[in-house]
């Protein structure tokens, strides 16, 4: 089974957007390994993640080693604020490296990863399907249960909503993408009963997040926000 899980939103002022974001912070944390560090916007388990690099030294270090990250990716897309990957929830993640590898694609992982937050360590692993042109979304798999992990946000204080969410994926190579998506069996673009991706060739890729709450819609440190 896979469902939506988050959208990263690379910033360059991880306090602004705290105190001046689009949406409400929930939590946060840092990813020590990688010289990173994230707040986050919870709905319901479905999220955006805002990222910054924290640590140049380490986040350069982590780089030197060549591996697949979502860290990597900021280098890819220029250092530029935006969106630039999602994730996608599975309970499944060492049984699709095997289902990609199967069909062709180029995998890394999974890898296992931890972010600190108040003294606390959660734990996840990660599967990267890389390629020389798409930036495809990563699989995650949570060490924790969906319970557990809906405790805690409500445990902020978090008033759970469950809107629908699109996501509008404008891409280089529609029918690359459409065998990416086919591997795990989707085919109209839904992720889940609540999210769908909608797939469009471009030659430029962007995309657009569009959500059903209320909010002002805004092209806000790069990434476009669409509130229905």
């Amino acid at each position: 089974m896979i469902k939506f899980d988050h959208i990263i939103h690379y910033v360059d002022d991880l306090d602004a957007v705290k105190s001046e974001g689009v949406l409400p912070i929930h939590s946060g944390g840092e990813h020590p390994a990688f010289g990173t560090e994230n707040a986050l916007s919870y709905f319901d388990l479905r999220y955006i993640e805002y990222l910054t690099i924290s640590d140049e030294k380490q986040f350069n270090t982590h780089l030197e080693d060549g591996t697949e990250s979502f860290a990597r990716t900021i280098v890819d897309k220029g250092y530029k604020e935006g969106f630039i990957r999602y994730a996608i929830n599975t309970d499944k993640i060492e049984q699709l490296a095997e289902r990609y590898r199967a069909k062709g694609f180029n995998v890394s992982g999974p890898v296992d990863m931890e972010r600190e937050t108040a003294g606390e360590t959660i734990r996840w692993k990660l599967l990267y399907i890389k390629d020389d042109v798409e930036t495809f979304p990563f699989f995650i798999e949570w060490e924790e249960s969906d319970d557990i992990r809906l405790s805690r946000i409500e445990a902020m204080g978090k008033e759970i909503i469950s809107p629908e969410i699109v996501i509008h994926n404008n891409v280089v190579d529609l029918k690359r993408w459409e065998a990416f998506y086919d591997v795990v069996g989707v085919w109209e673009g839904q992720l889940d009963s609540r999210t769908t991706v909608s797939l469009k060739e471009t030659g430029a890729p962007s995309i657009t997040l569009q959500i059903e709450m209320e909010g002002t819609s805004a092209h806000y440190r790069g990434a476009d926000y669409r509130f229905i």
